[in-house]
């Protein structure tokens, strides 16, 4: 097996209870809503890597980020490779949030995330972010990676 490691990032404004999303405008995702993020380059941790790809995708700069997330994605076209994805979540930031080439972030409402255009399996754990649960899931998408063919997912106690 591959796996290939990735950074995601939900910067949240928990006091108007709003999520910072960033409509994808090119590659893996393209036209999904989703959080910032993205491949964990050598040499660099995931840690690292979620603070670069915030800057570079939507110019935030954060400091306080808090992990909540760990979700594996394999994909029936792919059996060879596991998409490992570390999330984190950030009530605090700096920085003119700005469009890059890659995204268009926008805030929206807790109660009006545009789960119909995220990734399929947003919707089941979304809620654990959003309210600093910790959680671990594994999913398997069918080849059109918008079918669920099955999933696992937990609250845990902690994060390793």
């Amino acid at each position: 097996m591959i796996r290939r490691f990735y950074s995601l990032v939900f910067v949240r404004d928990t006091v108007n209870r709003k999520v910072l999303l960033g409509l994808k405008k090119r590659g893996f995702g393209k036209f999904k809503w989703n959080g910032l993020g993205g491949k964990v380059q050598p040499g660099e941790s995931i840690l690292d890597s979620a603070k670069r790809e915030s800057k570079e995708e939507a110019n935030v700069d954060l400091t306080h980020l808090k992990y909540v997330g760990y979700l594996e994605f394999l994909f029936e076209n792919d059996t060879e490779t596991i998409l490992t994805t570390h999330v984190f979540c950030s009530d605090q930031y700096s920085g003119n949030i700005t469009e890059s080439e890659e995204i268009r972030p926008q805030w929206f409402n807790y109660d009006n995330i545009p789960f119909d255009n995220m990734w399929k399996d947003d919707i089941y754990w979304f809620h654990f972010m959003l309210s600093d649960k910790l959680f671990k899931g594994r999913f398997y998408f069918k080849a059109d990676q918008e079918t669920i063919e099955n999933y696992e997912l937990n609250e845990v106690e902690k994060l390793e």
